[in-house]
């Protein structure tokens, strides 16, 4: 596994997504949502790999909307949206990352699939980002250099 660095545009925020795929082998999707639209998002996951997150103390806010049920992650220095992530029952976390808030190195240049999940039923959704999400960690310490 290598790992896909990146962070928000001030950097109180990185990202590493560890997968055995390159970046170009990875999916790329535009969610159609007001919020995603809104932020230029273009996400990626690996549920074989690992997504970790760092987030310099009091540098991350956590922003519900629609169904309550994911928080999607912004800098509260910079304002970059930088990942969604899903707290599960069992007491794991999934998510996926935005290669555009976090500048993710391997995506430039690439289209994103458009995808619209307005019509999806709650466990459909939550079927979706359990077989397409990444097993995440989200800890709020200063980021190692």
């Amino acid at each position: 596994m290598k790992a896909l660095n990146g962070s928000c545009h001030c950097g109180a925020i990185h990202v590493a997504l560890e997968t055995a795929q390159a970046a170009a082998d990875l999916p790329l999707r535009a969610c159609q949502c007001g919020f995603c639209r809104r932020h230029g998002a273009r996400n990626t996951s690996d549920p074989a790999g690992f997504l970790h997150i760092t987030a310099a103390p009091g540098s991350l806010t956590r922003y519900r909307f629609g169904r309550g049920e994911i928080d999607m992650l912004i800098c509260d220095e910079c304002g970059c949206y930088v990942a969604a992530v899903l707290d599960l029952e069992d007491g794991t976390t999934i998510g996926t990352v935005n290669v555009t808030g976090c500048d993710l190195e391997g995506f430039a240049g690439r289209t994103a699939e458009a995808m619209n999940y307005e019509d999806e039923t709650d466990e459909a959704r939550l079927a979706r980002r359990r077989a397409k999400w990444s097993p995440t960690t989200v800890s709020e310490t200063a980021p190692s250099a």
